[in-house]
């Protein structure tokens, strides 16, 4: 079995490459269309070496039920991730976040570069847990609790990135999301955690 530390560097070995050998098709064809598609791709494939470099002879990857529920719910929500970046740039044709920048070389690869250290260090909790040698243990009640916080966020992002996509869709009324759970942010971008009182307004400056 590779060490914790070996995991890492192996994973951000793996990740240069997919994002590098991107850049370069991505260079050489001048589109931006699988940049996020790419990145899903790596968070899923980090998700499965580190399942499979963590394993040893005395306790396999299956055998371990942190493992696989850890493994389990960072792939949905990486799957997810995917999915909706895949669709929303086949939806809009493109990504102006690019406009001006794929022909420039050094600029367009800071792009892929920043994706990788983004994917990588994401990935770091759920790499540390399937890379780290333990004894299997009964789940604990700070393990159900964890596992179940974590699906709810999944399924908390999944549906609140569904909700603003049919708000997009709609002409972005309002210039800001403010439907379904993205009533629930202060924007442009930040949580309100003064949303159900009425003392918001007298803390601002």
């Amino acid at each position: 079995m590779m060490s914790p530390p070996a995991i890492l560097g192996a994973c951000a070995g793996l990740t240069a490459a997919i994002q590098l050998l991107g850049f370069a098709v991505a260079y050489k064809l001048q589109t931006e269309k699988f940049y996020d598609i790419l990145g899903g791709l790596n968070f899923l494939a980090l998700g499965a070496y580190s399942a499979y470099a963590g394993q040893n002879n005395d306790s396999t990857f299956a055998n371990d039920g942190r493992k696989v529920a850890n493994t389990i719910v960072f792939s949905c929500s990486r799957a997810w991730l995917l999915v909706f970046l895949a669709w929303r740039a086949h939806e809009r044709g493109g990504d102006s976040r690019f406009d001006g920048v794929k022909d420039k070389f050094g600029m367009f690869l800071l792009y892929w570069t920043v994706q990788g250290v983004w994917v990588w260090m994401i990935s770091m909790p759920a790499i540390f847990v399937n890379s780290v040698a333990a004894e299997p243990k009964e789940f604990s009640i700070l393990d159900t609790v964890s596992i179940a916080a974590w699906a709810f966020a999944v399924a908390f992002e999944i549906i609140a990135d569904v909700q603003k996509a049919k708000w997009v869709k709609k002409g972005r009324q309002g210039v800001f999301c403010q439907v379904g759970l993205w009533s629930f942010s202060r924007h442009p971008n930040y949580f309100d955690p003064f949303r159900f009182l009425d003392v918001s307004n007298d803390l601002e400056c």
